[in-house]
């Protein structure tokens, strides 16, 4: 990761990102189901909240995700 890259599980409520891609933790068929919902490298995501859950919202679709896969998720600020 460069210095601007972190973890979606990082990004503070409120903000947006870029998202940037996942690590090599994540199964690809969680991938592939990301990349259903649009959630593509350089598509700009913005994080709603972190608990109980990470809710993001992609173009007009929120998604709640999981701190592990959360984790999984490399951001850079948008």
């Amino acid at each position: 990761m460069s210095p601007q890259e972190m973890r979606l599980a990082d990004a503070s409520p409120g903000s947006t990102v870029r998202f940037r891609g996942f690590d090599a933790t994540l199964e690809t068929m969680l991938q592939d189901q990301f990349l259903a919902y649009g959630i593509a490298v350089g598509q700009t995501l913005s994080v709603l909240q972190q608990r109980p859950m990470t809710l993001i919202q992609c173009d007009h679709t929120e998604l709640a995700v999981e701190h592990s896969v959360a984790r999984a998720m490399v951001v850079a600020p948008a």
